[in-house]
């Protein structure tokens, strides 16, 4: 395995209390677009909030295309149990792909009593992309991004992400997608959903059609004025934050 970035660390900042907040970022990037709001939640809650860094990410694109889903979520599940050693309740906060990985851990473990997902991409915005990525990888093993129109200020905040799609990774994120749309229907805990208005990756219908296919559990859906897709670096923090706290209080 290379050598990590120390801007795609991990973070764990441990409570006293009952609850634990799992943050799982998005494809290509790393806990540090998911620790504004971490903090947030255990500056103002005292819960323990934990962010894993998943297999593949925070050191180059070319690791990341040697795994997938899999790993991707044995490092979740690996969190959730090491969580539940020390809290009765574990919530899971997902941000893009990270609520792929949420609505997932919802089917196979019975450790986590809630899941929020922001921003997941059942639908994007870049449906050629996704469908493409298959024979694309054989072609090229990685595709340029592009960069969001807040590019400036999630570089100064400090988050670390690619700049490249690895393709063969794609394809199993897209794999995943695909599991937990079939896994939707049976879901029981409680969701929260959270969509930006401006989102420039994910289309606003996923989490409609999250909200109506996972028609046995209970599920809010909160929309986002003023975020775009990493809105968990965004101007609609505080409010993020405080949903999540509501949610798991």
């Amino acid at each position: 395995m290379g050598l990590i970035n120390p801007q795609a660390a991990s973070f764990l900042l441990t409570g006293s209390g009952d609850i634990a907040c799992l943050f799982v970022h998005g494809f290509t990037a790393s806990p540090s677009e998911v620790y504004p709001v971490a903090q947030l939640v255990y500056a103002q809650t005292g819960f323990t909030v934990s962010g894993p860094l998943l297999p593949g990410h925070g050191c180059s694109p070319q690791e990341m295309n040697l795994t997938c889903w899999e790993d991707w979520y044995d490092r979740i599940d690996q969190e959730i149990k090491y969580l539940k050693k020390r809290h009765s309740r574990i919530y899971v906060t997902g941000l893009s792909m990270g609520g792929l990985l949420s609505l997932h851990s919802a089917k196979v473990t019975n450790d986590v009593d809630g899941v929020i997902a922001i921003n997941t991409p059942i639908y994007t915005t870049s449906p050629r992309l996704m469908s493409l990525a298959p024979l694309l990888r054989y072609l090229k093993p990685y595709y340029p991004k592009k960069l969001a129109a807040d590019q400036t200020d999630l570089d100064r905040q400090g988050r670390f992400a690619y700049d490249v799609m690895p393709l063969r990774a794609l394809r199993s994120m897209h794999t995943l997608r695909d599991r937990v749309i079939k896994e939707l229907p049976e879901l029981e805990l409680p969701i929260l959903l959270m969509q930006s208005r401006w989102d420039e990756t994910v289309d606003a219908r996923s989490a409609k059609f999250i909200k109506e296919k996972a028609h046995r559990a209970q599920v809010r859906l909160i929309e986002l004025e003023n975020s775009g897709h990493i809105a968990t670096m965004g101007p609609d923090i505080e409010l993020i934050a405080a949903k999540i706290i509501e949610f798991a209080i």
